[in-house]
């Protein structure tokens, strides 16, 4: 079966990592204009110009419940995936940045290609570039992957992203689940 063509374009703006790029990467001293965003988060705290907010961190149904609601938004924190899972993810992914561009770019972003290393931006921002390296994946339903985009170096890299995935899938079904129990919970409330 054939994959349907899509416009990934739509989705997320893509650019390739060139050797001019990751140069002005390596002088961290000196940030070039084209990467310079008005707006940041830092340690949990969305900061721009006018505003700072506090993002809520949900630890039961009825916070989550109010999380989605008043915030659109949460971190969750005791989600129970296995902290060994989470650090072979987080090894394999920091052996992946760490290796040469020219390995990078094995499995480099390529036109009206969703996936791959490279930067993001976007086009209402004048072009303004991410400072930081990307490499995006599509994990799941499995038969979207498009495997010649998932990294062989380090080795470790495909397996660990592939129970990575499976943890995470496992995690969103559970917590919808919650999200469903609280608006119908909500929704009773609201009707009563």
């Amino acid at each position: 079966m054939e994959k349907e063509a899509r416009n990934y374009d739509k989705i997320a703006n893509r650019d390739e990592i060139t050797d001019a790029a990751a140069s002005a990467f390596a002088n961290a001293g000196q940030v070039p204009e084209k990467y310079i965003w008005t707006e940041e988060v830092l340690n949990g705290v969305v900061v721009s110009e006018d505003e700072s907010y506090e993002l809520p961190v949900a630890l039961e149904t009825g916070k989550l419940g109010d999380a989605c609601r008043n915030w659109g938004f949460l971190q969750l924190t005791n989600h129970g995936v296995d902290e060994e899972v989470i650090q072979r993810m987080k090894d394999s992914t920091v052996q992946f940045f760490s290796s040469p561009l020219k390995s990078k770019k094995k499995v480099g972003v390529q036109e009206n290609v969703f996936e791959g290393f490279g930067h993001h931006y976007n086009r209402e921002s004048g072009g303004k570039l991410d400072w930081a390296e990307s490499v995006i994946l599509i994990t799941q339903p499995p038969q979207d992957r498009n495997m010649e985009m998932w990294p062989t170096n380090p080795p470790t890299f495909r397996n660990a992203l592939e129970v990575y995935s499976l943890e995470m899938i496992s995690l969103a079904k559970k917590l919808l689940g919650f999200m469903a129990a609280d608006l119908v919970w909500w929704s009773g409330r609201r009707a009563g």
